[in-house]
């Protein structure tokens, strides 16, 4: 017996309604369905019951659904990853590049989890560990598929940012932010701020300066064995932002620690993908060739 458990946009009554179909059909063969919806940013909605998100626990499940756009997707990966559970993406967005199935895939995509046939990729993702001292000594450690963002807050000014590779002091920032991206986040702001494309395949991090004022604006692309320490030094704040979600302000002072997290998210995807149908259909595609 297998179970599947729907993670559903608060604001797609077609995504709930089709994960009850979906959990019916489940049922009729014999396998069982949770159906949880999120109703706040850190809270999910169970049998009428809400619950901390955090506190979900994926014990037995055999694949996590998400049921939204890029948004829903990437907090199911951060709850699915705890317990190296394969996510699928169902999208009901209106971009989705990270759930690739359609609706009505969604049946068949399922048979071939729990068949065993399934394409699942390993995707690369970073470990980040946050330590502010205004807000006291924990130290607070979170996922990030797509990118980790260290942001300015005042308009007109810039945010400074020390960074160490490895414990060896490298070079300051003076700009409107860094992005620490990973491979399946290279796509996405990393290359609006002019950053390379990394193949999903790679076990990598870029670090990407945004709008840099009179320091380096290249790209540095480190390896899954090294570890990038971030400070901002005074005298302005910067705004943390993982994975497109405001985590918080963080003090002059305060760091954080990105390396590429041990274990990979498991992806299930329609079909294999490769690097250049990646780029031909994800970035082409927005540009109407």
């Amino acid at each position: 017996m297998a179970t599947a458990t729907f993670l559903v946009h608060p604001g797609r009554p077609d995504a709930l309604a089709l994960a009850h179909e979906t959990a019916d059909w489940l049922a009729s063969r014999g396998d069982t369905a949770r159906i949880l919806s999120f109703s706040a940013p850190d809270r999910v909605t169970e049998a009428g019951v809400e619950i901390p998100f955090n506190s979900v626990d994926l014990t037995g499940t055999t694949v996590a659904v998400s049921m939204g756009g890029d948004g829903t997707f990437l907090r199911v990966v951060r709850l699915a990853s705890a317990g190296d559970v394969p996510v699928l993406g169902v999208n009901f967005g209106r971009l989705g590049y990270l759930p690739d199935l359609v609706p009505d895939q969604v049946r068949e995509a399922l048979v071939k989890v729990f068949e065993g046939n399934a394409v699942i990729e390993a995707r690369c993702a970073l470990q980040v560990s946050i330590a502010d001292r205004s807000a006291g000594d924990d130290v607070s450690v979170l996922l990030a598929l797509n990118e980790v963002v260290l942001e300015k807050i005042d308009f007109g000014h810039t945010v400074r940012l020390a960074t160490s590779i490895d414990g060896e002091e490298a070079l300051t920032y003076s700009a409107d932010g860094l992005i620490i991206a990973t491979p399946t986040g290279s796509t996405a702001y990393n290359l609006s701020a002019g950053g390379p494309i990394l193949s999903p395949a790679l076990r990598a991090m870029v670090i990407t300066p945004v709008a840099p004022h009179l320091s380096l604006d290249r790209s540095l692309v480190l390896t899954d064995e090294q570890s990038v320490r971030i400070a901002i030094v005074p005298d302005r704040a910067g705004v943390l932002v993982i994975d497109g979600q405001e985590i918080g302000r963080l003090q002059p002072g305060a760091t954080i620690t990105c390396r590429v997290d041990p274990q990979p998210v498991r992806v299930v995807r329609n079909e294999p993908q490769k690097f250049g149908g990646i780029l031909r259909v994800r970035l082409l595609a927005d540009r109407g060739q």
